[in-house]
């Protein structure tokens, strides 16, 4: 055999170590341990005002005519439909009594 000197062997393994470090750091030195906030419920704000009257539910309206060719997106749906049927209404606004306020229609 050839005669090895053990410092280039040392050199060759601090190398070799060199490249088996990982490029990034692991996940771990990444993660925030923030369970404690998280498990802490914070406290309302006593000077925050206060809900007033009843709550409001929605109700539902007639159907939409069953049409095969809808668009798979709920904006461009409501497009087109707004564009076919202008005046037909689209929200309706109840007062406290039930009866309506406010009717937006769908405009072109």
């Amino acid at each position: 055999g050839v005669p090895v000197s053990s410092r280039v062997s040392t050199k060759i393994q601090q190398l070799l170590n060199t490249l088996k470090r990982p490029k990034r750091p692991p996940l771990k030195e990444f993660f925030v341990d923030d369970f404690e906030e998280i498990v802490e419920v914070p406290q309302p704000d006593p000077n925050q005002p206060k809900p007033e009257g009843r709550q409001m539910t929605p109700v539902k309206g007639e159907p939409l005519g069953v049409v095969c060719n809808w668009p798979p997106a709920l904006e461009a749906a409501l497009q087109r439909w707004g564009t076919t049927q202008a005046k037909c209404p689209c929200l309706t606004a109840l007062d406290v009594t039930g009866k309506p306020v406010y009717t937006l229609t769908y405009g072109k």
